[in-house]
């Protein structure tokens, strides 16, 4: 009850002060005057009764009035609790709206700073992969080219020794053939020293083998080939320039075969100059 009361002090008010005006209105309506009494057979006076029911048709409206007025007021208080508990529910509404308006404007807004977050770390990470495949490949080309470096001042390294001991090769060749060009010549010379020295002797041989052919002319010559081999055998002798008497070219040919062997220097060395000779044939001389 005492709920009742704090929920709707209004009424509780309205109806204590209505009682208060009707208990009012029944002291002040009674007669506390002493009442006469009439001897039987006397009839009370008709005004005095018409008095008291207007008196209590008055108070009768007085009620019914203040009772339209506390249903006015009741029904005021219950649209204004209403309106009330409307308005609460409104705002209860609108606070629950905005506290999850709220959380998810929180929601969305972790969500958002999540995904910030991701992307930065996602494009740190790139970045940092991006930079690491750039130094990678910066180191690589720092090492290719340490290695092509190499690999040239190496190849300049060998072409150069290879020059160098090219150079070096060139000069052994050039002095060793001018060493053998030397000795070629020294040994050429000793051979037309020695060719000198034996031809005389080699037609002295041949011509104390030779018989000069019946008819043929005095003062006749000729050049005559001959091969020979280690030890001054003839292999073989031709006349390469003629006489111009056949049968002196042949006597000439036969003499040197008859003279064989003939005289060669004991150097060994100097047979390659004998193997093949050529000397002027001319009895007398």
């Amino acid at each position: 009850m005492w709920q009742a009361v704090r929920d709707n002090p209004r009424a509780v008010a309205y109806a204590v002060l209505m009682h208060l005006v009707l208990l009012a209105l029944l002291v002040f309506s009674l007669d506390w005057t002493p009442k006469i009494t009439r001897p039987p057979g006397i009839k009370v006076p008709i005004e005095a009764e018409l008095v008291d029911q207007r008196q209590l048709q008055a108070i009768e409206e007085k009620k019914l009035a203040e009772q339209r007025r506390q249903e006015e007021a009741e029904k005021l208080r219950v649209a204004e609790a209403e309106q009330k508990r409307k308005a609460e529910a409104r705002a209860k509404t609108e606070a629950e709206q905005k506290r999850k308006a709220d959380a998810a404007a929180k929601v969305k807004a972790e969500a958002e700073r999540k995904r910030k977050a991701e992307t930065e770390a996602k494009a740190k990470a790139e970045a940092e992969q991006k930079r690491k495949a750039e130094a990678k490949a910066k180191a690589e080309a720092e090492q290719k080219r340490k290695a092509e470096a190499k690999a040239k001042a190496e190849a300049e390294q060998k072409r150069k020794a290879e020059a160098k001991a090219k150079a070096a090769e060139e000069q052994r060749r050039r002095e060793a053939d001018l060493q053998a060009q030397l000795k070629a010549e020294q040994e050429e010379a000793r051979a037309r020293s020695a060719l000198s020295e034996y031809i005389p002797y080699i037609q002295d041989k041949v011509q104390r083998n030779w018989l000069r052919p019946a008819g043929s002319s005095a003062g006749l010559s000729c050049l005559i080939r001959v091969r020979l081999i280690p030890g001054g055998d003839v292999v073989s002798a031709t006349v390469v320039r003629s006489s111009g008497d056949p049968l002196f070219d042949r006597s000439v040919e036969t003499a040197v075969l008859k003279a064989s062997p003939l005289p060669l220097p004991t150097d060994a060395s100097l047979f390659n100059h004998f193997r093949e000779i050529n000397f002027n044939f001319e009895p007398g001389r």
